[in-house]
């Protein structure tokens, strides 16, 4: 009796003190502004989102590849948000960190109802809730889609514990639908169907009794348990195909496969350093054209073989390391390297799902290594404490580089070398306060950093524009255009340079140019002619 009322009293007592100390933590995200990185672009100035949940709205969320992503829930998501708290930016974080808490809370659940292990359960969900890692998911407003798809995919899991345990049409379309929830809202969920085949194995134990004949895997089960997932590799593969289409012009570097390989295996032990050793944490990594060294990725490649191995080997006796090292590779597959996106070298945000396997090997793996332990009672909730105290510490100090903008940048900046991007955003932060020679020298740094893209010279050249410095405006925006000829604002900027010192024969020409192209771009220059032209009228001379 006095177990059962102990029992019950744990059920309780976990989960409340989890989402205490989950708000507790992250309450000054409440505090915090958007950032002027995609916040802005998918929100703020989105006349989609703007308008709240509207028909023209959900049709677009659901048809459009806006800023190459397809994500037509998180979309939706978004325009609720408007239509709940308007522009207040207290309102769209508190959403996104109440799903964070929602998810940390179905993930004990899932673990305490596959294993029963309670504590084991609750550190797995804490270290899942304040790894510093995955401050980024949560304190920025456009990883919506990171925290929302999370949400679905532990959702997915608890429902499919209930389908294994009683199989049936209605809860296999329930998890099914789940699922399609998540693709819905990040296609970094398209990996699920090869994670629900892993914890067949561990924790639900779908592959034994029945699946074994004095250690052999009888086929017919596998086979059984393979087809039960044909439907969510369908969906995962369709997803998979739009997510590409959708990306096929943010693909930034043409690499060869061997390249993106040895890319790969190393940002798969780096991301393992950076949970073991979270320090110098940054918004963006800078991605180098110069491949990783040959000794960085043999040490890598071994060090990932070597692991893969001894949980193949270790399969039998410790079940739940093959489950969580393999959730930990295949669920970052889709974004560690091997299709390279962006101009970033890596992203704590990938880490969010990821890390969950990684961390029950550790916490299973330490409780049974020291279960024979005679002071195991006391020492292990001691470690664990101290440990969830450090990481506690440093996602606090995380989380106050996303207050703004420029604290976010800075940062940025501070932690990393040769960051052409950071750089570049800081400096038009600082431009839009009117800051302009320290934008200037910010800019300066991003060119000297990278000087194929043609970004920081269009924001160098707009920031010479402002000072009436037209030749140096007018070098930056040729520059631009010289990494990029098709960027229409250089042109626009160089119409206005020309209007600057009177050149109105190269002023049409650029409009022109405007025009031919169908750039929204050529509007705004004809306006900047006409308020000129007004100007010039009234001041003859």
């Amino acid at each position: 009796m006095a177990n059962n009322i102990l029992a019950r009293y744990h059920a309780c007592f976990i989960p409340a003190s989890i989402v205490l100390l989950v708000l507790g933590v992250f309450f000054p995200v409440l505090w915090h502004d958007f950032v002027d990185y995609d916040d802005f672009t998918f929100v703020v100035r989105n006349p989609n989102i703007q308008a709240g949940v509207t028909f023209e709205g959900i049709i677009w969320a659901f048809m459009s590849e806006y800023e190459a992503n397809w994500i037509p829930l998180t979309w939706i998501s978004h325009m609720l948000d408007v239509q709940l708290f308007g522009m207040n930016p207290a309102g769209h974080h508190f959403v996104n960190l109440l799903f964070h808490i929602a998810s940390t809370l179905l993930l004990f659940s899932f673990f305490k109802m596959t294993t029963g292990a309670l504590w084991r359960s609750a550190a797995v969900a804490l270290l899942f809730a304040f790894h510093p890692l995955h401050v980024e998911s949560v304190a920025w407003v456009a990883e919506r889609k990171d925290v929302l798809s999370a949400f679905f995919w532990m959702l997915t899991m608890c429902a499919y514990v209930r389908y294994s345990d009683n199989p049936g049409v209605v809860r296999y379309l329930t998890v099914l639908g789940l699922f399609v929830l998540g693709l819905l809202s990040k296609p970094m969920v398209i990996t699920m169907p090869f994670v629900l085949l892993m914890i067949d194995w561990w924790p639900l134990g779908r592959f034994s009794p029945a699946g074994y004949a004095e250690g052999v895997l009888k086929r017919s089960n596998l086979a059984r348990l393979l087809v039960e997932k044909i439907p969510f590799i369908i969906l995962s593969l369709c997803s998979g195909v739009i997510t590409y289409i959708a990306h096929q012009a943010d693909i930034s570097y043409k690499l060869s496969f061997a390249e993106k390989v040895g890319r790969a295996v190393v940002a798969y032990t780096s991301y393992l350093g950076k949970m073991f050793w979270p320090a110098n944490l940054a918004v963006i990594y800078p991605f180098s054209v110069e491949p990783p060294g040959l000794v960085k990725i043999i040490i890598a490649t071994i060090t990932v073989l070597t692991i893969t191995a001894l949980v193949f080997v270790m399969r039998q006796r410790a079940s739940y390391l093959i489950t969580g090292w393999m959730w930990y590779i295949i669920t970052l597959l889709p974004v560690i390297g091997l299709v390279h996106i962006g101009h970033h070298a890596m992203a704590d945000r990938y880490t969010y799902i990821p890390l969950i396997g990684v961390f029950v090997m550790l916490v299973w793996g330490i409780s049974e290594v020291l279960k024979k332990w005679h002071f195991r009672k006391f020492i292990l909730p001691m470690l664990f404490l101290l440990t969830l105290g450090g990481i506690v510490l440093i996602t606090r100090m995380q989380l106050q580089h996303w207050k703004n903008s420029i604290t976010l940048f800075s940062h940025a900046v501070e932690v990393t070398e040769k960051n052409w991007m950071a750089h570049n955003n800081l400096g038009k932060v600082i431009l839009d306060e009117g800051r302009i020679d320290e934008a200037i020298m910010h800019f300066t740094k991003a060119v000297e950093a990278n000087a194929s893209f043609a970004l920081p010279y269009l924001n160098m050249g707009f920031a010479y524009y402002y000072k009436y410095e037209f030749e140096s405006a007018r070098k930056a925006f040729e520059s631009a255009l010289y990494a990029d000829p098709s960027c229409h604002p250089a042109h626009f900027g160089l119409g206005l340079v020309y209007l600057g010192i009177g050149n109105m024969g190269r002023v049409r020409d650029e409009y022109n140019y405007l025009v031919r192209f169908g750039s929204s771009y050529a509007a705004e220059l004809m306006s900047a002619i006409i308020n000129y032209n007004k100007l010039v009228g009234a001041n003859p001379s």
